[in-house]
Formats: structure tokens, sequence, C-alpha cells
């Protein structure tokens, strides 16, 4: 075979030995591949074929390494080799074979994993966007204000009440008044206490039943 014919691209020398490109990479990487056998570097390296080829004999493991025939001696992660000595001679199309590689599928993996986390993220920013959830410190603000706006209420409520119980037992207005704004201010500050100690217990997160 010529020279420019042994110099192989890796897809094409992974299809020529019965492996996926991306086991090519590992034994480049590993130095299972190395030397006269590349042409070129990184990304667009080739492969001189026939050195890769011996240079696989010697390096991968015994159970690995090719027979007598010059078949591997099992069927991963070397299935065939072409023989470079003596004149060309025509060969039927070599076919891939589809292996199971760990090495690809934990890529795979791991980009799977990865593109889940990040849509989880992007649903959650979307949903706060659209005021689904509420950050835990405005939940505190907003609990403080909706308390405050009811006592104040209550508060204004107080001059009328007296009013109505000063005619109900004759006793002055400034008397009546006097005791349900004590009693009152009071009990809203009591119950301030527990409402600043019920948003002080809030979590950080809660989570949410709807997804």
């Amino acid at each position: 075979m010529s020279l420019a014919a042994d110099i192989m691209t890796k897809s094409a020398f992974a299809a020529h030995v019965g492996v996926s490109a991306g086991r090519i990479s590992q034994y480049i990487a590993e130095r299972k591949i190395f030397g006269d056998a590349l042409e070129g570097e990184g990304r667009n390296a080739k492969i001189r074929a026939s050195v890769a080829v011996e240079q696989l004999r010697k390096t991968l493991d015994p159970s690995q390494r090719f027979g007598a025939n010059g078949a591997a001696t099992r069927s991963a992660p070397v299935a065939s080799e072409l023989s470079f000595d003596g004149p060309e001679k025509p060969k039927a199309p070599l076919k891939p074979t589809v292996i199971a590689d760990p090495f690809i599928d934990e890529v795979a993996a791991e980009k799977l994993k990865q593109q889940k986390i990040t849509t989880a993220r992007m649903e959650r920013e979307e949903a706060l966007e659209l005021g689904r959830y509420m950050l835990t410190d405005d939940a505190r603000r907003e609990m403080v204000k909706a308390v405050a706006e009811a006592f104040k209420v209550m508060e204004q409520a107080i001059p009328e009440m007296a009013k109505a119980i000063a005619a109900q037992f004759s006793v002055s207005t400034h008397d009546a008044t006097h005791v349900l704004l004590k009693a009152f201010r009071d009990h809203r500050a009591k119950k301030a206490r527990d409402f600043a100690d019920a948003a002080a217990e809030l979590d950080e997160h809660v989570e949410d039943e709807q997804q």
C-alpha cells in the first residue's frame, strides 16, 4: 500500500480496526498510539495505520492483542487488521463493529446530567419571574406589612368601640378609650413577638409540591 494510503483520519482508522473514534482518541491519550504512528498534532492529527497497528499489538492487554491470523483475540477493542506488506489487494469494505464503549457512555451520561440541572434552574428562574415563588426575605417583609395594616385598622376602630361602651355602661368615653387602647396595645405587642418568631423560623427554601 502507498504511503499516502497508509495515513488515515482517526475516524477512518477506527472503522479500519473496528472501534469507535472516541476509543482511538483514548488510545492516543494513554500513549498506546504515539510517536511515528501520529501525523500532525492535536485534534487534526492523523494515524499512520501500519505503525499504529503494531503499537496496539504491543500496548494492549494480552487478552486484547492480535492473534496469528491478524484478528484480535476477542471482539474488543480491535476487530481486524489489514496487511500493509506486499502489493495492494482489493478488499471488501469493512463494516464497523457496534460495541459498548464505557468511556463514551460515561461522557453522554454526564452531559445528560448537566442538561437536567440547567433545565431545572431555568424553570425555577421562570417561575420566580412569573410570581409563583417568593424569596424568604420578601415573604417576611410582606407578612410584617400585612399584620401591621391589620392592627392599624383595629386600632382606628377603638374610639368607636369606646363610645359604644361608654353609652352602654354609663362611663366616660375617655376612660373607655384608655382601657381599650391599653389592652389592645399589650395584646398587639405580644402578637408582634409571636409573628416575629414565626417569620424567623421560615425555611430558606421550601419544597414545591406542584413540580
